[in-house]
């Protein structure tokens, strides 16, 4: 568990080193999944105000679809329509880097303090 919450830490952090490890990492997909998850029911609670418990089920299943389609399509964008002769990635690298980037999504949480959702959320947003 160590490992994940110091990655996690170093992704928050905007680690350039870190997104290089993930990326060569082959075993690192579980954990990008579980930020992906962990960020959002984060924002699911932090939200709970506005969409209680089944906010917190949609948000999250509509979060693992969104990361893998956003990673999908960033996929898809560098390598087939702006593609430099030295570029080599695949699909998985991408989802393991973008999981990751989810990170800074854990602060959402505190958005059930009232008041603070909407300027967390909006920095959480752009964090990522």
């Amino acid at each position: 568990m160590d490992r994940i919450q110091d990655r996690m830490i170093r992704a928050a952090k905007l680690d350039v080193q870190l997104y290089e490890e993930v990326e060569a990492d082959r075993g690192a997909m579980r954990q990008a999944m579980t930020v992906v998850v962990l960020s959002a029911v984060a924002a699911g609670i932090g939200n709970l105000a506005e969409g209680g418990l089944p906010g917190i089920v949609i948000g999250t299943l509509g979060a693992l679809v969104g990361w893998y389609v956003w990673a999908f399509l960033t996929y898809f964008i560098g390598t087939k329509f702006l593609a430099e002769p030295q570029t080599r990635s695949d699909h998985r690298e991408l989802l393991r880097t973008i999981g990751f980037s989810s990170a800074p999504g854990l602060i959402r949480v505190l958005g059930i303090i009232p008041g603070l959702r909407t300027l967390l959320f909006l920095v959480a947003g752009i964090w990522m």
